[in-house]
């Protein structure tokens, strides 16, 4: 990421593996499906077509497929709070950035469920002047420790004296 003159980054980071937890209870099991109704049929001596090895690197492969994805969804996210603005930034053939200027924040909300809590990750979005409720604004997804985020923010606005920000 490039600074304009006199531009210091406050905070940087991409989600955290925590957040993705849920995901991974949902797609790791499904993933060990294969392994599984294999395992099952052979128990009760019935035929699956191929040896049982070969459905372990089955599931084996799609367990890899979905940390894998998972690995590269977290990388390709990046989202930066400079002195100067907020940016986030998506992919890695083609990208998507989104930037907008510290003064035009009006409103910071933090999202967590339940499990988000007790994981200590957390959603925290910036509501910016000029952005339409279409819009997905500056949502900073699977972050660690949200309220330190917002506190850095909130600091940062009392320090250039922007009222806006209603932190």
């Amino acid at each position: 990421m490039e600074l304009v003159d006199g531009e210091r980054i406050l905070w940087q980071g991409r989600p955290s593996w925590r957040a993705q937890i849920s995901y991974f209870v949902v797609w790791i099991p499904l993933a060990l499906v294969p392994v599984i109704i294999a395992g099952i049929l052979e128990a009760n001596d019935q035929e699956t077509g191929l040896p049982y090895w070969q459905w372990l690197l089955i599931s084996l492969a799609l367990v890899v497929a979905v940390v894998l994805y998972d690995a590269i969804k977290r990388y390709s996210t990046f989202y930066v709070v400079t002195d100067q603005r907020l940016r986030v930034r998506h992919g890695i053939l083609s990208r998507h950035e989104q930037t907008a200027r510290f003064e035009r924040v009006q409103n910071v909300e933090v999202s967590q469920s339940f499990m988000d809590r007790i994981l200590k990750v957390g959603a925290v979005e910036f509501d910016t002047a000029g952005s339409d409720q279409s819009d997905a604004g500056f949502r900073y997804a699977g972050i660690a420790d949200p309220q330190r985020l917002v506190h850095i923010v909130a600091k940062h606005s009392r320090a250039v004296g922007d009222p806006q920000t209603g932190l």
